[in-house]
Parts: structure tokens; C-alpha cells; sequence
């Protein structure tokens, strides 16, 4: 019966490059929201007026020295055009703020920001990707196929950047 009550719940907050995922009885997960968005506010990534996140993550990577698709891609052994494209996405989520990519814009972050040459058909490496888990559709975008990372995905280029 109390368990009905007070039901578990999960949340995930992001702010800038900082992420809370807490799960739990509904007070305690709303207590370490509340803690997580306080210690953002000491590091003056939140409005302490409106307690929303300041500007886009663009804004306050900008407070901060920005990481290039060189500096990113030289952190990473990176063997196929598959995990090439992954940290692409990544890269584009993670440092340029992206909510979701596009194939072009993957093969432009890899060849222009990172340097390296693009595979042939990024569509191809993006698909394969998705049969790994790894990136999911996510709609469009400017009249294209947009896509995400999953957290697998990202579990994975974190799990490389933290070898």
C-alpha cells in the first residue's frame, strides 16, 4: 500500500555538459534534482531568477574553452567509419549543442571540424549504428532524416574517451 503511494520515479536533467539521472521514491528524486540544479547555479550555468538553464548549451560551452572535432577525435581510437560516425553524433550533441544530427552534417563535422575523411555513404554507417543500438531516428530535420545518440551510445565514446 505505500509503495502506491509513493511510487519510484526516474528523471534525467542536462544542463550545459552536466547530467543527473536519479531514480527513487518521488520526494528523494526531487531532492537531488534540487541539489543537482543548486550546484549549477554555484557554477553559474543556471539563472538564479528563473532556475532555467542559461542560453543554449552553445552559450555556455562558450564560458567555457571549446573543444575542436580535432581535440575531440584525437582523444579517441577510432578504427571504422561506424565508430568514426558515432562520435560524430556525439561530438555534435555533446560539444556543438545539437538536439539531433542529420548524415550531412555528420560527414561535415568529421571531414571540416575533425579532419578525417568522411565515409562514402554516411547513411550506411548511420544504419549501422541503429542495428547496434548505438544512434535512433528521431524525426526530421530541414526536410531530412535526424537521428540521436542512445545512452548506449554514448556509454560507448564515453567508455573510449575514459580509456
Amino acid at each position: 500500500m505505500t509503495e502506491k503511494q509513493n511510487p519510484n520515479v526516474t528523471m534525467r536533467v542536462r544542463i550545459g555538459n552536466n547530467e543527473l539521472e536519479v531514480s527513487g521514491p518521488k520526494t528523494f528524486v526531487e531532492k537531488k534534482i534540487s541539489e543537482f540544479i543548486d550546484k549549477q547555479k554555484e557554477l553559474g550555468l543556471v539563472n538564479t531568477i528563473t532556475n532555467k538553464p542559461l542560453g543554449s548549451t552553445k552559450n555556455v560551452a562558450s564560458e567555457t574553452k571549446k573543444m575542436s572535432g580535432a581535440q575531440f577525435f584525437r582523444q579517441l581510437s577510432l578504427k571504422t567509419d561506424v565508430d568514426r560516425t558515432l562520435a560524430a553524433g556525439y561530438y555534435l550533441e555533446r560539444h556543438k549543442g545539437y538536439e539531433s544530427f542529420t548524415a550531412s552534417e555528420v560527414s561535415e563535422i568529421i571531414r571540416k571540424d575533425a579532419k578525417r575523411t568522411p565515409p562514402r555513404n554516411p547513411n550506411d554507417t548511420i544504419n549501422s549504428n541503429i542495428r547496434k543500438g548505438m544512434i535512433m531516428a528521431a524525426g526530421d530535420k530541414d526536410g531530412k532524416n535526424a537521428f540521436v545518440l542512445t545512452s548506449d551510445g554514448e556509454d560507448e565514446i564515453n567508455e573510449m574517451l575514459n580509456q
